[in-house]
């Protein structure tokens, strides 16, 4: 049963993430016999071996988010931009293209870190991490936005249409993917 590595809460049905502290579960497998094993177990049910070395901890299952789902939360994110500058600029406090910048900046390169979601990926239930599904750092969030600013100007969001693994350009050249939290018939395995 899939858990969470920090509070060992077992996964309910259908959910990625805990509900206390939002860490991604995780499955705990006997590095022998590859036997499913509670997190805290120091022999293997199934074939005895020692697990001095810890259980084998494989990611909870997520799919890749599909083409349209991406674009509805970009566009969702951008209609929330635009809201955010409109009220910025209610506020009196100018505007021009360096405050479009720095609140893009914001928004696509801070919300992601550590796993967080713009509400666009929030509202479509998707969420930011690498390739291998470990949190995005702060370099690496700003490092993809910068990256997906750049496509823009050769149409990489619409060459995901046409790629085999349906990665972006931004998310070929940073190794990041969006994922689906929701359940999905195919699941990519762990």
């Amino acid at each position: 049963m899939p858990h969470c590595p920090a509070c060992q809460q077992e996964a309910p049905a259908a959910v990625s993430r805990c509900p206390l502290d939002r860490s991604f579960f995780v499955l705990s497998r006997c590095p022998r016999c590859e036997a499913e094993v509670f997190p805290k177990e120091r022999f293997c049910a199934a074939c005895g071996s020692h697990l001095e070395g810890g259980p084998v901890r494989l990611a909870a299952r997520l799919t890749a988010a599909s083409v349209p789902a991406r674009v509805a939360a970009s566009l969702l994110d951008g209609l929330a931009l635009l809201v955010a500058y409109e009220i910025w600029l209610s506020l009196e406090w100018g505007g021009g293209l360096p405050v479009v910048a720095l609140l893009a900046a914001a928004w696509w390169g801070l919300l992601p870190v550590r796993a967080g979601q713009t509400l666009g990926q929030h509202v479509m239930g998707q969420v930011v991490l690498t390739e291998d599904r470990q949190e995005l750092n702060l370099k690496a969030s700003l490092a993809r936005m910068l990256a997906a600013a750049f496509s823009w100007a050769f149409l990489g969001p619409l060459r995901a249409l046409f790629r085999a693994d349906g990665a972006t350009t931004s998310e070929a050249w940073t190794r990041t993917r969006t994922w689906s939290l929701q359940p999905d018939a195919e699941e990519t395995p762990a």
